[in-house]
Order: C-alpha cells, then structure tokens, then sequence
C-alpha cells in the first residue's frame, strides 16, 4: 500500500473526504502539520472551502474532515505566515472559514472548540455579515487588535458597514483606537457623513471608554 502524501492528504482535505483524511494521518501522522509552499496545512485548506462549491465536496460543511484533522494534531490556532504590516491579524483556520469558506456551521464548530475569534472580525465586517460578526461576538473576541492599523470598528466605520458597525458598539468596541494617521473611529464615521445615530453612539462609547461618559 502506498503510502500517504502531503498531496493526496492536501486533495482529500479539499474535497471534504473525511475518511481518506482520518486513513492517511492515521499512517503519517506528521502530515497533520504539513504546509505548502505559502505555509497553509490541510487544516487551512479544508476551512477555506466553500459549501456548495463543487459537486465533488463529500459532506455538507467539512465538519467531519476537520474534526478528523483536529483530532490528528492539526493545530487549532495554525498560522499561515503573513507580511508584518498585517499588525495583529492571523490567518488561522478560523479566519479561512469565516472569510474563505463563508461556512457559519464550521465557524461554529470552531468556536466551539475554542478558536480564537479575534483574527476574523475584519472578515465579518467586510462582507457586513451581521450573523458572522454576532457568532464570534459571543465568543468574547479581543476587539481593539489592530490589522493595518485599523481595528474592525474603525474598519467598519471607514467601509461603511452599517449592520457590523452597530454591533461592534453594542459589544464595546473602543472607537478610540486610532490608526496610522491618528484618526479614530468617531473621526472616520464623521468624514464618512455616517447617520447620526451611529456617530452620536460612537461619540458616547468614546466618552464611556475615556471615563467621561
């Protein structure tokens, strides 16, 4: 019997096929942490896939192709190498399903595992996906990390998005964080021309998060 590869372990981890992947790591164990050329692990690739995308998938959502993975020793909080400018941001397995894969029963699968949803906010909130963006509110994110200098709310503010932004007030968010060129979120929400209800939310948080609120 031939043994298993980084490749055939890589294709039956994008093709959602669980057995083959338990079969293979149950022989080569090791491949459970084996990266490609751009430092992603079948793990990363699994998460990245998106439901519904290929006649091929073998199940639904790829949670059995992940728990296999997990179970195996594939890292929870693997990180694919990013360039330095990316500040705080981590591309983990979590943030492929949340902004690859757009795959919410993953995501919860994730977090119930207990992935770090901190990384994936910026993901959330470009898409504005208000169900995203709630399921990892729940799971208590760190939410002042910055990536380019930006923190999701003020990234939210800067985009316009208007359902993720709203939620990233009523968790807390501190809009006082500034980026790179000292602007905070209630000066972006304000050169935006945002509605008023959500600059004058922004401005009581600030006030709140500065002791004065």
């Amino acid at each position: 019997m031939r043994a298993p590869s980084r490749t055939s372990l890589f294709a039956a981890a994008k093709a959602w096929d669980a057995a083959s992947v338990a079969a293979a790591l149950a022989q080569a164990p090791e491949l459970a942490t084996a990266t490609d050329p751009r430092g992603r692990a079948a793990l990363h690739l699994a998460c990245s896939v998106k439901p519904g995308s290929s006649p091929q998938l073998m199940e639904p959502h790829g949670l059995k192709t992940v728990a296999a993975l997990l179970d195996a020793g594939a890292p929870l909080e693997g990180e694919v190498p990013m360039d330095e400018d990316e500040g705080d941001f981590r591309a983990t397995p979590l943030w492929y399903a949340v902004a690859r894969g757009e795959n919410m029963p993953l995501v919860a699968a994730l977090l119930k595992r207990g992935a770090d949803a901190s990384y994936s906010l910026w993901a959330a909130v470009w898409r504005d996906d208000d169900q995203m963006c709630g399921a990892l509110l729940e799971a208590r994110p760190r939410l002042g990390l910055r990536a380019h200098g930006e923190t999701p709310i003020f990234y939210a503010a800067r985009l316009q998005r208007l359902k993720t932004l709203s939620q990233l007030i009523d968790a807390g968010a501190d809009p006082s964080i500034a980026d790179f060129s000292d602007r905070d979120a209630v000066d972006i929400a304000r050169a935006r021309r945002l509605p008023k209800e959500l600059i004058e939310r922004l401005e009581a948080l600030k006030r709140k998060k500065n002791g004065r609120g």
